[in-house]
Formats: structure tokens, sequence, C-alpha cells
């Protein structure tokens, strides 16, 4: 429990965190075995430098025969010590390691696994900056913790407990001595460590968050650029980059703390050492000798470095434990649309009928708002139907419940009968294809990104959908034609050329389901000519759902449905509707002859 009674969940994420890499014990046995045989020579020493020392006081000839006594003792030893230190470094760093790097490659996949599973509603309240921060930096922050704490830490701790034990088997008097000043360090660590743990999560958090922020303004860069805001973002970002500098620094002042107090416990505990030592040699006491202060003075460092390097360690710990904290955060984070126990695949005619019975949603907010209101409809199969209605209306939420990327709060979708909610989301999703109005393109080639809509189709209907696309005439004309590389969301293509590869896309997926959200809204005339001929070969033997601004796509329409805030106030055929002289009559006339509302 922390001091505010609450569990301390950062410890326990960590151990999840450390957890992971228990399909590797064996790397973590190899690595801290080798680092048992690196304390050997360690801790062999000072009792061979009180040896020598004393062997050479006592012996007697000349200055360089006695040094000669301590050469000899020394060598071999520096010989074995050597080889032994150099060989086990390398084999504890690079074994642990192993274990190490495995874990995390095993934590970011689990985790990106996870992300994917979550609802559209997480991710849009998150920049994506954010939660790719959390997946590479906040899981790296912890990645050197397991060397740290499995192999570093252990033996660090060891040697102090074979030091200490050592001490007062030797001499208890001595061992109290040079650990008076232990005290001094732990009130310290005691003092420091909260808050540290505190810092290091804000600067995380403020980290993550201007990943977010530039990661957008990047995504951006026409639309800063287009506004002449360069200047506006610049303080912005001075901002935040002001407040990561205030952070950072509580951070390491914090820890100067707390390696100030190891360097002055190990100073105090050296020096009462010494002087301790000195006043036994001279008083002749218990057969002291000057062997014995070294002895002393050279464990005693060993021992108080072990506080130098848990000041070190402690900033590197609670960095660890506050990344932890925030991947385990969206670890721990419930998918809020899953399968049904019991989910089925769903199983669906070509094309497939569609009914839509009382719906009614909300968005997952603080204070949900009814989006959709009792929305009843039957669509046939193989039926074109057009929404429309005013921004707002709800006709993007409407189709964003069809493929489940949220859950309504009343009522039912069904497809051939089948509740959405009662087959798996894979099979759902597999039967439903989406051309958005801004399609984006995956950094890769043209061919990579129409072979997006399923990765296992032969060549030849790869090119089929590339033609039936209208798009096989510009992709051959690029200079490495399907092999063109586009950047990020599309970048070197035209908007017209974007599309037409994204109902390629849509072509090689096969859907039973279309839907088209104002496909053609941004394009000119003759792009728009191309793409329209392109979606009604699509649009063939599916089920279509078509959003709409522009009105004529109405004409040929099976059924019209007119949206006015979250209701359908009418539907019917375009020739119907006019002739009622109603809402959608006011919008045809509104766009088709331009009378002001």
């Amino acid at each position: 429990m922390t001091d505010d009674g609450t569990s301390d969940s950062g410890l326990r994420n960590l151990w999840r965190f450390m957890a992971f890499t228990r399909p590797y014990w064996v790397w973590v046995v190899i690595g801290s075995f080798t680092g048992l045989v690196r304390m050997v020579p360690q801790l062999y020493l000072p009792p061979l430098v009180k040896a020598i020392i004393d062997r050479v006081v006592t012996s007697t000839g000349s200055v360089s025969d006695r040094m000669a006594v301590g050469w000899h003792m020394l060598w071999p030893f520096a010989l074995w010590m050597l080889t032994v230190h150099v060989v086990a470094t390398i084999g504890r760093m690079y074994w642990a390691q192993i274990a190490a790097v495995n874990a995390i490659r095993d934590i970011r996949f689990q985790l990106f696994d996870h992300l994917q599973r979550l609802s559209l509603a997480f991710h849009t309240r998150r920049p994506s900056g954010s939660i790719v921060s959390r997946v590479m930096t906040d899981v790296n922050s912890a990645q050197y913790i397991f060397d740290l704490v499995f192999i570093q830490a252990f033996q660090v701790t060891l040697i102090s407990v074979v030091i200490c034990i050592y001490f007062f088997v030797r001499d208890w008097q001595w061992a109290l001595v040079s650990l008076a000043t232990v005290p001094l360090y732990l009130v310290t660590t005691r003092l420091v460590s909260r808050p540290m743990r505190e810092a290091s999560k804000q600067t995380l958090e403020m980290m993550s968050t201007m990943s977010g922020y530039l990661n957008e303004r990047m995504a951006m860069i026409r639309e800063v650029q287009a506004f002449t805001a360069e200047t506006r973002e610049k303080r912005a970002v001075r901002r935040e980059v002001e407040q990561l500098k205030r952070y950072a620094l509580r951070q390491h002042f914090f820890n100067a703390l707390l390696i100030a107090a190891s360097e002055i416990t190990r100073f105090l505990g050296q020096v009462a050492v010494v002087f301790f030592g000195t006043w036994r040699v001279m008083a002749h006491a218990h057969g002291t000798t000057v062997g014995d202060i070294f002895l002393f003075y050279i464990y005693t460092g060993m021992l108080y470095g072990m506080f130098d390097f848990f000041a070190n360690f402690n900033l590197q710990f609670q960095t660890a434990i506050a990344g932890a904290d925030r991947v385990f955060e969206f670890f721990d984070t419930v998918p809020a649309i899953q399968d049904a126990p019991g989910a089925k695949r769903l199983n669906a005619k070509r094309p497939p009928a569609v009914s839509f019975d009382h719906v009614r949603f909300c968005y997952p907010t603080d204070e949900p708002a009814v989006v959709l209101d009792d929305i009843t409809l039957d669509v046939q199969p193989g039926w074109r139907v057009v929404l429309v209605g005013e921004s707002g209306a709800g006709k993007s939420t409407l189709m964003n419940v069809l493929p489940r990327f949220y859950d309504i709060a009343g009522g039912a979708i069904r497809i051939d009968g089948q509740d959405l909610r009662a087959v798996t989301m894979r099979s759902l999703r597999r039967a439903i294809g989406i051309v958005p109005q801004e399609p984006a393109l995956f950094t890769g080639t043209i061919w990579e990104n129409i072979l997006y809509g399923r990765r296992d189709a032969p060549e030849e209907e790869v090119r089929a959908a590339a033609r039936a696309a209208n798009a096989e005439e510009f992709i051959e004309g690029l200079p490495n034609g399907y092999e063109t590389i586009v950047g990020e969301r599309g970048v070197g293509l035209s908007g017209g050329q974007i599309q037409r590869i994204a109902i390629a896309r849509a072509f090689l997926k096969d859907p039973k389901i279309l839907i088209l959200d104002e496909a053609t809204s941004n394009l000119d005339a003759v792009s728009e000519a191309l793409v329209l001929q392109a979606l009604d070969r699509l649009a063939q033997g599916r089920t279509t759902f078509i959003i709409a601004h522009r009105l004529s796509v109405a004409r040929d329409a099976d059924l019209v449905v007119v949206l006015d805030r979250g209701h359908i106030a009418e539907t019917g055929a375009h020739a119907d509707l006019l002739a009622r002289g109603g809402l959608y009559a006011n919008l045809w006339e509104r766009q088709m002859i331009g009378t002001a509302p």
C-alpha cells in the first residue's frame, strides 16, 4: 500500500512486465551464473591485498625484495581476474539481454495485437502518436530493467550480504563502524522515491503528449503551412518542451539527491573505517594490522558501492515502473466491442438483406447524447440505398454501427436475419467493404496496397481488380508500374488515383455489402466519371449503402433514406420523394436549383 492508502500498482505492473521473461528463463539463469562467477575475483581481492600488505610490511630485506614478494603474490591473481572478469562480464551482459530483447519483442507484439482489437472509440480519443509512444518509448523504458533487476541488482545485493556476513564474523565492532552511516541513505531513499516516481511518470506522459501533438502536426503540415500557422505551432511546441524540461529537471534533481546521499554515506563510512582501524593499529588492539585497514576499507567501499548502484538504479527503476503502468493501462483496457460467447460466423447470402430494427445509438462519451433514435429500415437483397441529410444528421454514424465499429445502445441490426451481436466480428467485417471519402493508402507499393484487400489473392485477380476500378491504365503509366512506391496516405498520387486504388482494393476483397461514403465529393469531373463508372461495377451483385451529399446519385437508387437529427424523416424512391414536397424535395431544390434555405 502507498501512503495515500491506494494499492501500489506500479510494482505489480513491473512484475507483470518482467513475467514476459519466463519463456527465456534458461538465459536468465545463465546470465545470473556468469554474474556470480564474476563476483568471485571481486570478493577475493581485499583479502589478497591484506595478505600482500602484511607480508610486505613484516618481511625483511630490501625494498625491491619486499616488492618482489608482493608482485609474485599478485600477478597470478591479476591474470586470473582479468580473464574471468572479461569473459564473465561479456557473458553476463549478452546472455541476460537475450532474455530481455525477446521479452520486449513479445510485449510489443502482444500490445500491438491488443490495440488492434480495441474499439474505434478508444482510438479516436487518443492521438495516434501517443499510442505509438506507449508501444515504443514506454516499453523501451522498461527494457533495461530486466538486466538491472534480474542480474545486477541481485548480484550487488548478494555481494553486500556476503560482505556484511564477513564483517560480523570477523569483527562485529568494526562491522558496526562500517555500517554506521547506512541509515542516512535509507532515510533519503524513503523520502525521495515517491516524488521521483511521480516525476518519472509526468515525464513519460508529457513525452507521450508531445509525440501525439507532433505526429498530428507533421501529418497536417500542408494545413499548417496553408494557414501560415508555423509561428503559432512553434509557440505551442515551445510550451510543451518547457513543461517537459521542468518535469525532467525535477526527476534529475531527486536522482541527484540520491546520488549525493550515496556518495556522502560511502565517504563517511570509509573515513570511519580508516580512523577506527588506525586507532586499533596504534593501540595494538585485537591484533589489528595495516592490512586489516585496507581490507575493511576496500570491502566498505564495495559495500557502499551498492548504494551508488541503487542511486543510479532508482531513476531507471522509477522510470520503468511509470512505463509499465502506462503500458498495462492499455493492456488492461477491455475491448468495448467483442464477440459474444458462442458467436457464430456470419452466414449471409449474396447479396444479403439488411434490417435496422428500432436502432438507438449514443457515442461513448462522458455525457452521451442520442445520435440515432428509433431507426427502423428494411433493405432488400441487392438494393442500392442512398442516405442523405444535413451534416450531423447521422448518416456516417449509421454506417459505422453496421460493421460494429461502435455498438448500438438499443434495438438490433440483422443481416439475413442474423443479429450482428451474435456473429463474429471477423466474419462480419469480411462481408463488408468500405470506400471512404478520403481513403488512406499505406506506405509501400501500389501492388501491396491493392493486395491489402485480400492478402492471398493471385496476381491475375489483383490485375483484374485494378482494371475493374479503372486504375490499371494510370498504374502502368507510372515509371515502376504496380511497384511504384506511394508515400503515407497516398502522397504522390492524385485524389482520383487514390480513390481508384481504394476501389480496386474493395474489388479484391469481394464483399457482400458495400458502403460508399461520398466517394466522389473531392474529385474533378474527369476523375469523378472514372470513379463513378468503377463504383457502378463494384456495386453490382451487392447490397450497397451510399452516403451522399450530391443528390444526383439518388436518382437511380432503389431506396432513398432521409435522415434528420438522428431520425428517419422520409424514405422512398427519388421521384416519389420529390412528389411529396417534403425535406428531400427541399434539399433537392436547394442543391439543384440553388434556392436559399
